[in-house]
């Protein structure tokens, strides 16, 4: 994938999580290590971290999502990302999702979006 698509699939990617009701706080952010997370977004209480894939053309489909493949690189930039915005966030629920964009031409693509595509489910608090 060129970095052009790539560049206009984060650019979609956020102007649809924004028209969700996120807020988007960065846009393809990268540590100096070179780990880097596509957007990352406030959803309510949350701070989500969203991995953008891009496939151009339609006789492909959607770009397939890896959830086991991406997840320590993500949670790696999490940390990262979390760490120098330590003293604006503090107690925040993390969230990862992935967005797969078709690119079908020009002005349109197909976007699939999987909310917390590394959760395990939900968990029941149990008192002790």
């Amino acid at each position: 994938m060129t970095e052009k698509i790539q560049e206009r699939a984060i650019e979609a990617a956020a102007k649809f999580v924004d028209r969700r009701g996120y807020e988007v706080l960065d846009r393809a952010w990268s540590a100096e290590e070179g780990i880097s997370v596509d957007l990352v977004a406030r959803d309510g209480d949350a701070i989500v971290f969203i991995d953008v894939a891009a496939r151009e053309g339609i006789d492909k489909g959607l770009p397939e999502e890896d959830p086991v493949g991406c997840r320590q690189r993500m949670e790696i930039a999490a940390a990262r990302w979390l760490a120098e915005h330590a003293e604006e966030l503090a107690d925040v629920t993390v969230r990862f999702d992935l967005i797969a964009l078709m690119v079908i031409d020009e002005k349109r693509a197909l976007l699939r979006h999987h909310v917390n595509a590394l959760g395990c489910g939900e968990f029941a608090d149990s008192a002790d």
